[in-house]
C-alpha cells in the first residue's frame, strides 16, 4: 500500500502518511494495523487521481484529508473507553492517590501552582479583553468609534458631530451611543458625597441591550430636549447601598450637583457602565450637560469630549462598518470646515485606543505567554515525579501485562491517574487564582477614577481551569505512561524498588530537566528585563523635582460657583494654604503630570511657522495658577512662569516647553513668539524644561501652560509642596477649605509619592508577577535537578562503591556527581539563553531603558540559576561521597 505515487504528489503523500502514522497511536492496538492500511490505501488512490492535473492546490488536499484520521482515531479510542471502564479507572486512581498521600500532595501542589498562575492571568484577560463590559447583551458586536487625524487615532467626538452621525447612520451599524464619564456631587444626607456617573446620548441603553430592573430607562424626549428633563437612572449598587434598596426610590428626588433630579430607573447588578474597567453609578441624559459639566458644549462642533460606541448590524463586518463611516466622515468634513482632514475609525472594544483594555492587553499577552512557560515547567516536574513513581510500580505493571492486560488499557489507567492529579491541582489553582487575581487589583495605587476590574471566581474561570487541568494531565502523564508500559514481563525479575527499563527512563528524566532549566532561564531573563524596566522607570526624570507634598482635588461646579466667584475662591484658598505651617508652596492645575490623562490637547497655529503638507499641529496643554512651577519644581530655562500678572483681565500669555520651542521655532527666539488658539493670540513669556506628561515612555510632546484665571475650569487639583511629612498638614488643609466653604469636599487626596506609583503601575505589576513566577520556576528547576541527580546516585551506588574500593577519594566522587549535574545544567542554560534571545524582542516595546538582549539580565539570571541548580546537586553529591564501599558492594 505504500507504493510510490506520481512524482508530483510524492511529497504531499509522504506528509499525509506521516500524519496517519501519528494518529494511529490513538487507535486501539487490535485495530491499528487494519486501520492504517485503510487510510494509507485511501490516500494513495487519491494521490493517483490527482496525478493527472491536480496541481499544487490539489496536492495540498492530501495532508488536509489526513487530518481527518485524528478524529476517526479519537472516535475509535472513545468507543473502547466505555463509561463503565472509565469509572473503574477513576476509582482505582483515587485509591492510588490515597495510598500515596505524600506523592499526591507534592504533585497536586506543583500542578496547582502552574495552573493557578495561568488562571490568575486568564481572570484579568476575561475582565479586560474577553468581557470588558459585563451585563451588556452580545458584547462581541459592539465597536468603538474614534476620530482620526494624521497619525492620531484616539480623538473624541463633539456632540454636533455625533448628532449628525446618529441621524444618518451607516447601514452597517444598528445604533450608536455617546457617553462621557463624569464625577458628580450626590447629596443624600447632610453632606454631599462624590460619585461617578456618565452623561449619555444617542441610543445608549438600546445599543448596550440593557434594561432597567426597576422603573425604566430614558425616553426619546428626555434624550433630545436640552435642559428640560432632570431625570437619572442609577446603578444597582448605588440603589442598594445608598438608597437602601427601597422600591419607592424610583420616582424619588436625587440631588446631583445641587439640582434636583428624579430617579426613573434602576439598572441590573451586572451592569457597571460602558467604559472598560470603570464602575459608574448614575446616568444622566446628555441634554442636562450644563447641570453636570461646565460650559455650553452641545453646540460646540470643534469641542471633542465624547466617547462613542456602536453596534454592528446583523451580518455586518468591521470592514463594512469602516466603509460606511468613511462616507459619514467625508459628509461631515464637506458640511463643516472644522472637520476637514478628520476621519472616523472603528475598533473592536479591546483595541480601542486609550481604553484600559488596549493599554493592558500587551502586558497581559506577555504575561499569558510566560505563565504558559510556568505551566510547562510544572508539567515537567510532575512528569519527573511520575517517572520516578513508575520505577516503583514496575512489578505491578509487569504482573498486569502477564495476566493479559493490554498496553493501551494500562496507558489509559495511568493517564486517568494523571488527569485526576491535574484536576485536583486545578481545584487548588482556581482557588489560588480567585484570591491572587483580586489581590492584584488591590495593588492598584490611588487613582482619581472609579477603577473597577471584576476578577475572582467565575464560571469562565472554572471552565478554563477544568480545560487546562485536563490538558495538563494528559501532557505530563503521557510520556511516563508510555515509558512505564513499554517493557515486557522482565519487570517480574526486579524488586519493587529497583529502577527497570534500562537507561531510557533516566535519559528521559534528564531530558525533561534540561528542558525545565531552559524554560526557567527564559522566564527568569524575562523577569530580569522587566525588573530592570521598573528600576529605570522609577529613576526616570519626570520633569518635576518635587516628591514631597500632597495632591487634593476640588470641584466648584456642583456648588454653583460663578466664574468670577470661583476665581476669587481659588485665590483665597491658595493664600490660606501657603500660610499653613510646613507648607513651602501651593498651586492649582487642571491636570497633574503622569496621571491617567496628563493634559488636554488642541489644534493651533504658530505665527511664522509654515506646516508641512498633511501636518496637523497638535498642542497638549495644562491650565495652571501662579506658583505652579515653584510648587512642583518644574525648571524654567528662559523667561518667566505664570504669575499674578496673568489674571482674567491680563494679556493672553503662554509658557511652552523646550520640545515645542525647538519644533516650531527651530532654534530661533521662541520668547515673544505667538501661538494662536482659535481667536486668541498668546505671547510666549517663558520656556519650561521638558517633562513626562502622560506616560513615562512617551515620545517628547509639544506642551503649553495656560493661566487658569484666563481659561476658567471649576474642577482643579490643589498641589502642595511641604517641608514636613505631607500627611501631617492634611488636617489643616481640610480646615482651610472648610473655612471657605464647609459644604465643599476635598476628594482624591494622595501624596506625590503615591501619585508617582500610578505612573509605574504597569511596570510594577509586570515585574512583580514575573518575579514571583521566576522564583517559582527557580524552585521547581532546583527540585527537578535534585531529583535527577539523587536518582542517578541511587542507581550508581554499586559503581561508586567500586570506585571508592579502588582508591577514589571522596573529593573525586563529589566532582563526579557535581560534574554530571553541571553538564545538563549547562545545556539547559544554553538552550534557555537561545530561547530568551528569540522571545525577548517580542516585548521590546514594553521595555524602558533596557535592550531585549540586556547582558546584565542574561548574566545575572544565568549565575543565579546555575548556583541554585548546583546547590541542588550538592546534597546528593555529599550523600554519594559518604557511601561506605563495603555496604555499597553488598547491595543487590
Amino acid at each position: 500500500m505504500r507504493e510510490r505515487a506520481a512524482p508530483r504528489a510524492d511529497r504531499a503523500l509522504r506528509t499525509a502518511l506521516r500524519l496517519v502514522d501519528a494518529a494511529g497511536l490513538l487507535v486501539p492496538a487490535a485495530e491499528r494495523r487494519q486501520w492504517r492500511e485503510q487510510w494509507s490505501a485511501d490516500l494513495w488512490h487519491r494521490a493517483r487521481a490527482l496525478e493527472g492535473g491536480g496541481g499544487r492546490a490539489g496536492f495540498a488536499e492530501l495532508p488536509r484529508r489526513a487530518l481527518g484520521a485524528f478524529a476517526h482515531a479519537a472516535w475509535l479510542l472513545g468507543r473502547e473507553w466505555r463509561v463503565g471502564a472509565m469509572m473503574q479507572d477513576v476509582r482505582y486512581g483515587l485509591r492510588s492517590m490515597r495510598r500515596r498521600p505524600g506523592f499526591t500532595l507534592v504533585a497536586v501542589l506543583v500542578a496547582g501552582l502552574g495552573i493557578g498562575a495561568n488562571a490568575t492571568i486568564f481572570s484579568w484577560i476575561q475582565a479586560l479583553v474577553l468581557d470588558p463590559l459585563p451585563g451588556v447583551a452580545d458584547p462581541g458586536r459592539l465597536v468603538a468609534l474614534n476620530g482620526v487625524e494624521g497619525d492620531r487615532r484616539e480623538l473624541s467626538f463633539s456632540w454636533p458631530n455625533f448628532r449628525d452621525l446618529h441621524g444618518q447612520l451607516p447601514e452597517s451599524l444598528s445604533g450608536v451611543l455617546a457617553q462621557r464619564p463624569v464625577p458628580l456631587s450626590l447629596r443624600l444626607g447632610d453632606r454631599p458625597e462624590r460619585v461617578w456617573g456618565a452623561l449619555v446620548g444617542g441610543d445608549f441603553f438600546e445599543v448596550l441591550g440593557v434594561k432597567a430592573v426597576r422603573g425604566r430607562t430614558f425616553r426619546s424626549e428626555e434624550m433630545t430636549t436640552p435642559g428640560t428633563y432632570p431625570v437619572a437612572v442609577v446603578g444597582y449598587a448605588l440603589w442598594r447601598e445608598r438608597l437602601g434598596g427601597r422600591d419607592d426610590a424610583v420616582g424619588a428626588p436625587l440631588t446631583i450637583n445641587g439640582r434636583a433630579f428624579t430617579v426613573v430607573g434602576v439598572l441590573p447588578p451586572s451592569f457597571r457602565g460602558a467604559e472598560a474597567a470603570f464602575g459608574l453609578d448614575v446616568y444622566v441624559p446628555m441634554m442636562m450637560q450644563e447641570s453636570i459639566v461646565s460650559g455650553q458644549r452641545l453646540e460646540a462642533r470643534g469641542n471633542g469630549w465624547l466617547h462613542v460606541l456602536g453596534r454592528l448590524a446583523p451580518g455586518a463586518t468591521l470592514e463594512q462598518a469602516q466603509a460606511g463611516l468613511d462616507v459619514a466622515a467625508a459628509r461631515l468634513a464637506a458640511g463643516h470646515p472644522v472637520n476637514e482632514g478628520r476621519g472616523i475609525a472603528v475598533f473592536p472594544l479591546w483595541r480601542a485606543p486609550s481604553s484600559a483594555s488596549s493599554v493592558l492587553a500587551p502586558v497581559l499577552a506577555v504575561l499569558a505567554g510566560l505563565v504558559g512557560v510556568v505551566l510547562l515547567i510544572a508539567c515537567v516536574n510532575v512528569a519527573s515525579l511520575l517517572l520516578a513513581r513508575a520505577a516503583a510500580r514496575e512489578r505491578e505493571v509487569a504482573v498486569r501485562l502477564a495476566v493479559g492486560a493490554s498496553r493501551s488499557r494500562l496507558v489509559r489507567q495511568l493517564l486517568t491517574e494523571s488527569v485526576l492529579l491535574a484536576l485536583a491541582g486545578g481545584l487548588a489553582g482556581i482557588a489560588m487564582a480567585a484570591v491572587t487575581s483580586r489581590a492584584l487589583v488591590g495593588l492598584l495605587p490611588p487613582t482619581p477614577f472609579p477603577v473597577e476590574i471584576r476578577t475572582g471566581l467565575s464560571l469562565p474561570l472554572v471552565a478554563f481551569g477544568a480545560l487546562v487541568s485536563t490538558l495538563t494531565g494528559l501532557l505530563f502523564g503521557l510520556a511516563p505512561a508510555l515509558q512505564a508500559t513499554r517493557g515486557d514481563m522482565g519487570g517480574l525479575k526486579h524488586s519493587a524498588g529497583a529502577l527497570g527499563g534500562g537507561r531510557r527512563p533516566v535519559r528521559l528524566r534528564q531530558t525533561l530537566v534540561v528542558g525545565q532549566l531552559a524554560m526557567s532561564m527564559l522566564l527568569l531573563v524575562s523577569a530580569g528585563l522587566f525588573l530592570r524596566t521598573l528600576w529605570n522607570a522609577r529613576a526616570l526624570d519626570p520633569g518635576y523635582a518635587e516628591d514631597q507634598g500632597l495632591l487634593a482635588s476640588l470641584d466648584l461646579q456642583p456648588a454653583g460657583y460663578s466664574e468670577e466667584a470661583g476665581r476669587a475662591f481659588h485665590a483665597e484658598l491658595l493664600r490660606r494654604v501657603e500660610a499653613l505651617p510646613g507648607v513651602r508652596a501651593a498651586s492649582l492645575a487642571t491636570h497633574v503630570p503622569l496621571s491617567l490623562g496628563g493634559g488636554s490637547d488642541t489644534s493651533g497655529a504658530i505665527e511664522g511657522y509654515e506646516p508641512r503638507e498633511d501636518e496637523h499641529i497638535v498642542l497638549f496643554y495644562n491650565e495652571v495658577s501662579p506658583g505652579y512651577f515653584d510648587t512642583l519644581g518644574v525648571p524654567l530655562v528662559a523667561g518667566r512662569g505664570i504669575d499674578e500678572r496673568d489674571g482674567a483681565d491680563g494679556a493672553h500669555v503662554v509658557v511652552i516647553n523646550e520640545t515645542m520651542a525647538r519644533r516650531y521655532w527651530r532654534g530661533g527666539q521662541a520668547l515673544g513668539g505667538r501661538v494662536r488658539l482659535g481667536d486668541r493670540a498668546l505671547e510666549v513669556v517663558g520656556i519650561a524644561g521638558d517633562g513626562r506628561y502622560r506616560r513615562l515612555d512617551e515620545e517628547p510632546l509639544s506642551y503649553m501652560y495656560l493661566p487658569l484665571a484666563q481659561y476658567w475650569e471649576p474642577e482643579a487639583t490643589l498641589q502642595v509642596a511641604t517641608d514636613v511629612d505631607p500627611r501631617s498638614v492634611l488636617t489643616e488643609l481640610h480646615r482651610s477649605v472648610a473655612g471657605l466653604d464647609p459644604e465643599l469636599p476635598l476628594f482624591d487626596v494622595r501624596t506625590l509619592a503615591e501619585h508617582r506609583e500610578l505612573a509605574v503601575y504597569l511596570q510594577d505589576l509586570t515585574a512583580t508577577l514575573l518575579g514571583a513566577f521566576g522564583l517559582l520556576a527557580l524552585s521547581l528547576a532546583a527540585v527537578g535537578v535534585y531529583g535527577v541527580v539523587a536518582q542517578s546516585v541511587s542507581r550508581r551506588t554499586q559503581e561508586i562503591g567500586v570506585r571508592m574500593a579502588l582508591g577514589a577519594s571522596r573529593g573525586e566522587i563529589l566532582r563526579l556527581v557535581l560534574g554530571q549535574g553541571a553538564a545538563f545544567v549547562a545545556m539547559g542554560l544554553v538552550l534557555g539563553a537561545a530561547a530568551a534571545l528569540a522571545v525577548a524582542p517580542l516585548f521590546r516595546s514594553q521595555l524602558l531603558g533596557v535592550g531585549a538582549a540586556d547582558p546584565v539580565s542574561f548574566g545575572v539570571t544565568a549565575a543565579v540559576l546555575a548556583a541554585a541548580a548546583l546547590a541542588a546537586c550538592a546534597l546528593p553529591a555529599r550523600r554519594a561521597a559518604a557511601i561506605e564501599p563495603v555496604a555499597a558492594l553488598r547491595e543487590e
